[in-house]
């Protein structure tokens, strides 16, 4: 019998076992790294130089958040014709939108989100993002910075002088999975801001005759006695006035507005489940409650006779307003309307819009927000749609809690003689200050539960009205 010896049986061994692995790899059509070869592949550098670039007025560097890169340019710059500066890993080649840069790089049109390859020696690949745009950096770095620690794929924020909007800017992705960028017309929801939107409906109702402040809600001649007959002597007391100021003797524990316990109840459902809860003496203590502007929701619809988002949106009609809804489900999305991402296991599409309408449910930009406040910032150069006496009603502080007025928040230090407001839900972080000379809107299609967010989103509000009052 034949027999081969053991070194060559090994040796043909070998040899099968790295044939084999080479045709399945090429089977496969993976890349074939070479060994010995570097493997890195980092883009370590991309700036638009003023010297290169004569549209712009400085030299413009990216914030960098792990493989994507924000740049804003000067507002002039022209986008389609951008010549950036270049580096990599050393010996790593570059592709700018499938085009190999060379050593000298071009000209590129960068008015669309841009991809930039960068393959190493060993021919090892990572992908960029480069999402440049028109603004001002000492203002879009600010949010950049937010939207990268808080994990926000998208920011719409927009700031007006007088009753003018002097910046708008939309930063990052409305639609991450299509890479649609944020614009300033990109509807959002609004969350508790909401709640401004249902106090201007209820002072329409008032300057119409249709109600007071004052007016009882429930009980013998109250507003919606006929639909919830059976109210305890406290209920029977509550005013309109006590819900917009958060004085109504309830307090959200729990809260069926927002609570999953009462998921798939109806409005109405709640209310009487409100009706029968604990409650403290109406208008002694200010405890912020969400249902109560359900309940103020169903007034306006009792009212008026119509349904919450018609009347709404016949009064910001008044102001030219006409891109604001009541929100719905992702498959309800409108066509400008971003995505909303959650995170640590929230849903954000969880909460039934429909439902929560007059508390949390409107979506706006922030183009037609700051629209509506030229419409009842009490100025002069635009018409208001609300009368004079009826803004100093809606703007007085509550007796028992003064930095609470009707619907709208006040007296903070950091935005002095303003009237703000701030909202957040699964998916949603939001805020608007309306001041003496300056007002500003921030929103975004995701919030962050890490500790201090929202004390943050306060600040970066701060930081951008100093910055406009800086500069315009």
């Amino acid at each position: 019998m034949f027999k081969i010896p053991l070194k060559g049986l090994i040796a043909r061994l070998l040899t099968i076992t790295v044939l084999s692995l080479y045709i399945i790899s090429c089977s496969k059509e993976e890349i074939i790294i070479v060994p010995g070869k570097s493997d890195y592949n980092d883009l370590t550098g991309f700036t638009f130089k003023k010297s290169d670039n004569p549209t712009l007025t400085e030299d413009c560097v990216p914030h960098i958040a792990g493989t994507t890169f924000y740049i804003t340019v000067s507002e002039g710059a022209n986008l389609t014709s951008l010549k950036p500066s270049i580096t990599a890993s050393p010996k790593a080649t570059v592709h700018l939108n499938g085009a190999l840069v060379p050593a000298t790089p071009g000209s590129y049109d960068f008015t669309n989100t841009a991809k930039v390859i960068v393959t190493s020696e060993s021919g090892k690949t990572k992908e960029y993002k480069l999402l440049v745009q028109n603004g001002r950096r000492n203002l879009d770095q600010m949010v950049y910075s937010f939207m990268t620690k808080y994990s926000i794929p998208g920011i719409s924020f927009a700031i007006s002088k007088g009753e003018q909007i002097v910046y708008k800017s939309g930063l990052g992705f409305a639609i991450t999975e299509e890479q649609v960028r944020t614009k300033p017309n990109h509807l959002f929801r609004l969350a508790s801001v909401s709640k401004q939107f249902t106090t201007i409906c209820i002072m329409k109702l008032m300057e119409q005759g249709k109600l007071s402040v004052e007016d009882r809600v429930f009980g013998n001649g109250g507003i919606l006695a006929q639909e919830f007959p059976l109210v305890s002597e406290r209920a029977a007391t509550v005013t309109v006035r006590h819900l917009l100021e958060h004085t109504s003797g309830w307090t959200s524990n729990p809260d069926p507005m927002f609570t999953s316990s009462f998921k798939g109840q109806t409005l109405d459902q709640r209310i009487a489940y409100v009706l029968n809860s604990t409650q403290g003496v109406p208008g002694v203590s200010y405890s912020y409650f969400n249902m109560g502007f359900g309940i103020l929701g169903r007034v306006i619809e009792k009212l008026s006779g119509k349904k919450y988002e018609v009347f709404l949106k016949e009064v910001l009609a008044q102001a030219g307003v006409t891109d604001v809804h009541v929100g719905g489900d992702r498959l309800q999305k409108r066509a400008n309307e971003v995505v909303y991402y959650s995170q640590d296991g929230t849903n954000g599409y969880g909460n039934e819009m429909e439902v929560i309408a007059a508390a949390g449910g409107v979506i706006a930009s922030t183009e037609e927000m700051l629209k509506l406040l030229f419409h009842i910032d009490g100025k002069t150069s635009v018409p208001d749609i609300i009368l004079p006496a009826t803004r100093t009603l809606m703007l007085t502080p509550s007796a028992a809690y003064n930095r609470y007025a009707l619907g709208w928040r006040m007296n903070h230090t950091y935005y002095p003689g303003s009237w703000y407001h701030g909202g957040n839900l699964a998916g949603t972080a939001t805020m608007w200050v309306m001041g003496p000379d300056y007002n500003a809107v921030i929103l975004c299609n995701s919030r962050s539960y890490i500790s201090g967010f929202d004390d943050e989103t306060y600040g970066l509000m701060r930081d951008i009205l100093s910055v406009a009052t800086a500069t315009w």
